[in-house]
């Protein structure tokens, strides 16, 4: 039998031989610790091990851990409100509020409490009196935010070397927005109204067109993309190496006014154009938020008239993370619609609200007919959205034949790895290991590499695969 992946490209197709001894004899022992009650130590082990090929739904900032969020603040002789727990930027001084980090580290409760307000640690293990969840994981961002940029090249370094160390060999990071602004923008309340106001594709476009005039002028503007291509492409030659590929998003936050919000997606997309190393474009932060809610199909509509403009660039969107309850009945029927049909989205991040999407069957078909992937969150899923178990639509995408990817999101906030999402699938819905190692192909398959390192990197892959399977046949 020869399990055959097809490119999300329509490139060539990728052959997995599933009837090697060596791979039977792995699925036997797949089969042996995840039938009837799994054993999860021994999940553990056996995904620990397992090659796992890329991690495309991955934020840079939010993979930190806090405790090194605090290592840089400490380099850099900042200190620590002890009142707000963030950072300020001034060293800690006596009859302040201020306090070093070793102060900090000795005080273990007020420590405790600060990894509970950097990160999910904790939060359902206790009893506490903290803001509902997904407030909680949205807030970690405001206090370690700070420094995140401070030691990027520290950074990335230290996510390479734990990816590797996990059998990760590529990682598709969403690493930072370009840092353009609107402030400066003439009459830029007036856009704004313009752009809500208006309700067609050729609306939008007429108003967009007339943005990127002005933009194409404005010297801080196409300098600052200049230098965001630089530095990437600076932070990229010191961390990549022989053995691990890595490559970066670009995103706008979705929660600005509408005219920021464009300013910083344009200047995403113009810099994927610029450079080989950043390969997507994204939009991120709360999907429930007001002014999210309100400028979603605007936004749409910006990737629309951005994705004509820059063909070339790959799209890869945070869609249908949302689910009953959370918003109105009405903001769960149409978000992953957009996403698809109007932004054209190759990937949806989360995907959690399509059992409430209108016309749902028909969209799950054109997802696979289209191979649109979906990006599998479990984690982020069961903290943000309490959606987990039978709950979870993993079990639609996987009934009705939709490509998925396994991936991490913020892994350094929610205290897990790609192994723990691999370990959760398996002991949740008992998958064959013929369908983890699909989803680990599916990894390099759907990612926005070239084709050439595409084939450079199934090649590590199968490698890794013939490796791992020759040890599990032993056991």
């Amino acid at each position: 039998m020869v399990l055959t992946l097809i490119s999300a490209y329509g490139l060539h197709a990728q052959n997995i031989d599933v009837k090697s001894k060596n791979f039977k004899a792995t699925s036997n022992y797949y089969n042996s610790i995840v039938e009837g009650d799994a054993q999860i130590s021994l999940l553990n082990l056996f995904f620990s091990n397992m090659p796992k090929g890329a991690d495309l739904h991955h934020h840079y900032t939010g993979s930190i851990y806090a405790e090194t969020f605090l290592d840089w603040v400490e380099t850099k002789n900042w200190s620590i409100d002890q009142t707000t727990l963030k950072i300020e930027k001034s060293p800690a001084s006596s009859g302040t509020d201020l306090i070093s980090v070793a102060e900090l580290r000795a005080n273990d409760a007020l420590y405790r409490e600060l990894l509970t307000l950097w990160s999910d640690k904790d939060y359902d293990n206790h009893y506490h009196q903290q803001v509902a969840p997904d407030q909680n994981f949205f807030n970690t961002f405001g206090y370690f935010g700070t420094v995140s940029d401070e030691y990027m090249l520290d950074g990335l370094t230290l996510l390479k070397e734990r990816a590797k160390k996990e059998n990760i060999q590529y990682l598709e990071t969403m690493l930072s927005s370009v840092g353009v602004s609107s402030k400066n923008y003439p009459n830029a309340d007036t856009m704004v109204a313009h752009l809500r106001a208006a309700k067609t594709q050729a609306q939008v476009d007429a108003i967009l067109t007339q943005i990127d005039t002005y933009y194409q002028s404005d010297e801080s503007y196409t300098g600052r993309i200049t230098n965001f291509v630089a530095e990437v492409d600076s932070l990229h030659q010191k961390v990549e190496d022989e053995d691990f590929t890595l490559r970066y998003q670009s995103y706008t936050a979705r929660v600005m006014n509408p005219l920021e919000v464009y300013t910083d997606l344009s200047a995403a997309f113009i810099a994927s154009t610029k450079t080989p190393l950043i390969v997507g474009v994204n939009i991120v932060a709360p999907e429930n938020n007001v002014t999210a809610l309100e400028d979603y199909t605007l936004h749409m509509m910006m990737f629309n008239y951005l994705n004509r403009k820059y063909p070339t660039v790959h799209r890869a969107l945070h869609a249908g993370e949302l689910t009953l309850g959370m918003v109105r009945p009405k903001n769960l029927t149409f978000h992953i619609n957009e996403a698809i049909h109007i932004a054209h989205a190759q990937r949806i991040g989360h995907g959690v609200d399509i059992p409430y999407e209108s016309g749902s069957m028909d969209l799950i078909q054109y997802m696979k007919d289209s191979t649109v992937v979906v990006e599998i969150n479990l984690t982020s899923n069961e903290f943000i959205l309490g959606v987990k178990g039978q709950e979870h639509p993993y079990l639609i995408y996987k009934k009705y034949g939709v490509p998925m990817i396994i991936s991490t999101d913020d892994s350094g906030v929610s205290r897990n790895n790609l192994s723990n999402q691999y370990m959760l699938l398996a002991s949740r819905y008992a998958p064959s290991y013929a369908e983890i190692k699909q989803y680990v192909y599916n990894s390099i398959i759907h990612s926005f590499l070239t084709e050439e390192d595409k084939q450079r990197e199934y090649k590590k892959l199968d490698a890794k695969f013939a490796a791992f399977e020759a040890i599990m046949a032993k056991n």
